[in-house]
């Protein structure tokens, strides 16, 4: 849309001749996603563009791996599918970097600096928990049944530098899970003997005392039976639509999911107290 905007990312991309190959690239998802986009899409985008594009895309995405998806309208989650009589539906969230003492810093170049996790944590358990608010609210309005699954799909390319990289485990993972990853060295602090990913049922915000337990931990993450993770957006996409997905399982969830409908995905599941990591199926 022409007119000015809040989003520098949104404004460069529509005007600079530079970024025409990635303006292309969002046009060809709008053509797919129109009918499932809200009335107020096009004009909140030129404000929110990274939130507004990760909803189009994982919509996109998953209809090209084969899922027929609804939208029910302007309240509740973005959009279901049907598997059998069974709705799974699909909530789109791209938490941004915070502010004051809890926002994740920015990257310097040339700058060696240890990427600590604990700042994208909390970002990605707030919007978390943002999400579980608005789904009781569209749970006690009956948009949504409690027999319906429930999928939230996290964008963290705003959080730079830890979000789109993270350690042996996602970050993702570390922040809804169980664990956070530590190493035990010799003696003399040089050699490492062994490694571990250490139980932590909470993080603690910098800028006060106050903690957020882990997710998947807490009894009220029960309604949500996975999460979906990406740092794509208009530039840093693969070829294959969702094919960077990776999909954490909720071991605690009322309506799971199959995992057969993820099978393109890297999946996680937590069984006998352990995180395991399957690889996508070849198709």
């Amino acid at each position: 849309m022409e007119g000015p905007c809040e989003d520098i990312a949104y404004q460069h991309t529509r005007d600079d001749p530079r970024g025409a190959v990635h303006k292309r690239f969002v046009e060809e998802l709008w053509a797919k996603f129109y009918p499932l986009a809200d009335p107020h899409f096009r004009k909140d985008a030129r404000n929110h563009f990274l939130q507004r594009f990760w909803e189009m895309y994982l919509a996109v995405a998953l209809v090209e791996h084969g899922f027929q998806l609804h939208r029910h309208g302007d309240e509740g989650p973005e959009f279901y599918a049907l598997t059998g009589n069974r709705r799974i539906w699909f909530d789109a969230i791209a938490p941004g970097p915070g502010k004051t003492s809890n926002q994740v810093p920015e990257p310097v170049l040339r700058v060696t600096a240890y990427l600590s996790d604990l700042k994208t944590m909390v970002r990605v358990t707030n919007a978390f928990g943002r999400k579980r608010r608005a789904y009781a609210a569209a749970l006690d309005k009956g948009i949504i049944s409690p027999n319906d699954a429930y999928v939230l799909g996290i964008n963290t390319r705003d959080n730079p530098p830890n979000a789109a990289y993270g350690n042996s485990v996602p970050f993702f993972v570390e922040a809804l899970p169980l664990r956070s990853p530590h190493s035990m060295l010799d003696e003399d602090g040089i050699v490492m003997r062994d490694s571990y990913y250490q139980y932590r049922p909470y993080v603690t915000k910098v800028s006060s005392a106050r903690t957020f337990p882990l997710i998947f931990l807490a009894d009220e993450a029960s309604f949500c039976s996975a999460v979906l993770y990406s740092t794509v957006d208009w530039v840093n996409h693969p070829a294959t639509l969702g094919g960077e997905f990776e999909v954490l399982h909720n071991h605690r969830a009322k309506r799971p999911v199959d995992a057969a409908a993820f099978s393109w995905c890297q999946q996680y599941t937590c069984r006998d107290g352990q995180l395991h990591r399957s690889e996508p199926f070849p198709r």
